[in-house]
């Protein structure tokens, strides 16, 4: 066999059998207690994330929980774990704080595995800057 053929198998991920895949890597138990925690995301889920992270304020629209939650920096694993146990989340006061933070536990979110219209995409910080 020539060397296209060797280029074309690396390419089809051929001899790395066994091995996970980036996406695989990414802690999928995280993305599962998420979606454990948010439900199907019907106005009631969205009410009681709000509820978890503290606001007093009762909001009627998934709009304006998305623009309140633009102001809020938590870290996703760390919510899940306080919500689990019935604490209130830590809040960092900036998302500087929150990307160092992050960074340096490595208690990342896969991007790659948001869901449109997920809280989440409000939520998550850009922690690579």
């Amino acid at each position: 066999m020539g060397k296209k053929s060797k280029k074309k198998d690396r390419k089809e991920g051929k001899g790395n059998e066994g091995q996970p895949s980036q996406s695989a890597k990414a802690s999928p138990a995280i993305v599962r207690d998420w979606e454990e925690y948010f439900r199907v995301g019907d106005m009631q889920d969205w009410q009681r994330l709000m509820d978890d992270l503290g606001f007093d304020e009762r909001f009627n629209s998934k709009t304006q929980c998305r623009k309140a939650l633009k102001k809020v920096w938590v870290n996703i694993h760390d919510f899940l774990a306080a919500v689990k146990v019935g604490e209130r989340p830590y809040r960092f006061r900036s998302e500087f704080e929150l990307a160092e933070y992050t960074r340096s536990t490595h208690k990342i979110y896969p991007r790659k595995r948001l869901k449109k219209g997920s809280p989440l995409c409000s939520l998550l910080a850009n922690i690579l800057s």
